[in-house]
């Protein structure tokens, strides 16, 4: 993990900096906020009733006959079924759901002047201007892969963290919404009581995690963080 040590608030940062910009921050609070409520609009009603008239449809019924084949057909299954409680279950991979749990964890190291992400060349954002100064990294590993995280901490919304993963993106590992901002989908997934927002930045995969923040204010910050990644 590159870093240089932490600094005084009045070395940090100039003075345009450590003031809040709350009218960007809200405007990009409300423009997101907007996209959700459009992505989360219901469905129209004929297509409601198209579902419940499917629903109600009676299917019918197949009969078939028993024969040798289909009982050593039901043979092999239940042979399956043995064989795959008996045999150890592979190492899966890592996953962005797993990732955000980091992003859940505490920092264990102070907050540095400037943070480069391990195994990548995205650099953590400075958003004290946006009302989250940082409180802390951590640096873990999960998969083969680094995962380096940031955290910030916001006096209205809690804390969040923000990991970046080394290698090329993760599968997802839970279903979820995906939203698309200038180009670029976002995945929101709800999971035991975080909000979570996972992206792909530079060929890496990014992840926002919160268990006091709003999806709306984490997917306000993940676009404006990809707004101002260099091209």
């Amino acid at each position: 993990m590159d870093y240089v040590p932490d600094q005084p608030d009045h070395e940090r940062q100039p003075d345009h900096e450590r003031q809040p910009d709350h009218e960007r921050a809200a405007a990009d609070e409300r423009r997101i906020a907007a996209l959700l409520h459009a992505v989360q609009a219901p469905a129209p009603a004929a297509l409601h009733t198209r579902i419940a008239e499917l629903a109600a449809a009676k299917p019918r019924r197949r009969v078939r006959r028993w024969t040798p084949a289909l009982a050593l057909s039901g043979a092999l299954v239940a042979a399956a079924v043995v064989l795959a409680i008996v045999a150890p279950a592979s190492p899966t991979a890592p996953t962005a759901l797993r990732v955000s749990q980091i992003a859940l964890e505490r920092a264990d190291a102070p907050a540095p002047r400037s943070l480069i992400a391990a195994g990548t060349t995205i650099t953590f954002p400075r958003w004290s201007s946006r009302g989250w100064p940082s409180r802390g990294t951590r640096s873990d590993r999960l998969g083969g892969r680094t995962v380096t995280t940031e955290f910030y901490r916001s006096y209205a919304n809690g804390t969040l963290g923000y990991a970046i993963v080394s290698g090329a993106p993760l599968r997802w590992g839970a279903g979820g919404q995906q939203v698309t901002s200038g180009g670029t989908p976002y995945l929101l997934i709800s999971s035991a009581g975080a909000q979570v927002v996972a992206w792909v930045q530079d060929g890496h995969t990014c992840v926002l995690a919160s268990r006091s923040a709003p999806a709306a204010k984490l997917l306000a910050l993940a676009v404006a963080e990809k707004r101002a990644a260099p091209l």
